[in-house]
């Protein structure tokens, strides 16, 4: 099936347990919800398991703004006015789900981002994904690092997605900023970096796009602690406006659930999209003709199946083959306008 548009010796937790975070409660978590009968939990998928690679989803938000110098710089003359936001009429409140699953064009905004960190040495052929656990490597991308019709199988209809595959090979294995339960602030937070690969004071968001040099960012975050939509819609715009100062195009993607009862979150997914002329991988809408729109009873956990096989026993119709699919999809219409407009 084609989509549209065919200080030392205290373990993190504990640290975070004395400066009093632990006791945040989750909306829309990435642990399983519970019923009066206990944990709804999804079957197991059913290829060859993978080690998870994501914290466990039960470690504590963060809802702190960050205070490390290093994620909060001045963009460079030439990025600064880049990383404003346009004043827009918001969509229709409906409006979004019939935008594209993945871009059509790139803006002018984009180009100019990709040009700059092509020149300050952003690889073309690198991009990181930030994310929670619906993005984490166990069921997300990996595949693609490996060999096409053994760790992967794209079928006939899909084909032409290898010569994106070839050229972000590398890329597709995970990252430092891609990891179960983590929110639109936790990004910025030291605690939820990983202190063997991070500089002091580094969250994930800026800890990635250092180490990976990737020219793209696939920002996936679906998390809202505490129901402050708000408070949601302010950091992810603290996320792009980090991510563009950093030369780096940020693509964000709507989330499949619905958790919070308004779409509420998918929304204002869209209007930053728009505001900062980003890409937008809308994700929402390659479900709508899925099977119980590629989600499980619980109508959080994605329907599991084999995540990179496109042609292989109606795979195509479970949630995380759609969501591996269509992430290609994005990655390749992103591929072809940004080397088509430097040639």
């Amino acid at each position: 099936m084609t989509p549209k548009n065919s200080p030392g010796g205290l373990t993190r937790r504990e640290l975070l347990k004395v400066l009093g975070l632990s006791g945040a409660a989750l909306l829309a978590g990435c642990a399983p919800e519970t019923t009066a009968g206990g944990p709804v939990t999804a079957p197991p998928i059913p290829t060859q398991a993978l080690e998870p690679t994501s914290a466990p989803a039960t470690r504590p938000p963060t809802s702190v703004p960050p205070t490390a110098p290093a994620q909060t710089p001045t963009p460079a003359p030439d990025l600064a006015a880049l990383t404003q936001p346009l004043a827009l009429d918001p969509l229709p409140p409906e409006g979004w789900k019939s935008l594209p699953v993945f871009p059509e064009s790139v803006s002018e905004r984009i180009r100019r981002v990709f040009e700059i960190g092509l020149a300050q040495g952003r690889a073309p052929r690198r991009f990181s994904v930030i994310g929670d656990c619906q993005s984490i490597p166990t069921y997300f991308f990996t595949e693609f690092d490996g060999a096409p019709d053994i760790n992967y199988y794209l079928g006939e209809g899909y084909a032409h997605l290898q010569d994106t595959i070839d050229w972000f090979k590398g890329s597709f294995g995970g990252g430092l900023a891609a990891q179960g339960g983590q929110n639109v602030a936790a990004v910025f937070s030291p605690l939820w970096a990983d202190p063997s690969a991070c500089a002091s004071g580094e969250g994930p968001l800026a800890c990635e796009l250092r180490i990976s040099r990737a020219s793209i960012a696939l920002i996936s975050l679906e998390e809202n602690w505490n129901g402050d939509a708000e408070g949601y819609r302010v950091n992810l715009e603290r996320i792009v406006q980090y991510t563009l100062s950093q030369a780096v195009i940020p693509v964000l993607a709507t989330k499949a659930n619905n958790l919070e009862g308004d779409h509420s979150i998918n929304r204002t997914i869209v209007e930053t999209a728009r505001a900062y002329e980003l890409p937008l991988w809308n994700y929402w809408a390659s479900l709508q003709d899925l099977p119980d729109q590629g989600l499980y009873a619980d109508r959080f956990h994605l329907t599991q199946g084999a995540p990179g096989r496109f042609d292989y026993r109606g795979e195509i119709l479970t949630g995380w083959a759609m969501r591996n699919l269509t992430g290609l999809q994005v990655l390749d219409a992103l591929r072809r306008a940004l080397m088509a407009g430097l040639s």
